[in-house]
């Protein structure tokens, strides 16, 4: 994770536990974008999760936030 936050210093989210049917697994959860959970992977990495750091919607909303 932390090699993310470096890439990406302005953008705030936090991984969360989270109940999925009988069991449970890590989640993504972006702070600019409420309301969406994402999935660790592949492994237990951030990999898919920055696909969503590069959306534009998502860029934009960080850019709103930081004043740019």
């Amino acid at each position: 994770m932390h090699s993310t936050q470096t890439k990406y210093p302005n953008d705030k989210f936090d991984v969360v536990w989270r109940k999925v049917g009988d069991g449970s697994e890590w989640r993504i959860k972006c702070i600019d974008c409420p309301g969406k959970l994402y999935k660790l992977g592949p492994g237990e990495t951030l990999s898919n999760f920055e696909v969503h750091l590069k959306n534009r919607q998502h860029r934009h909303r960080v850019d709103d936030r930081i004043g740019r």
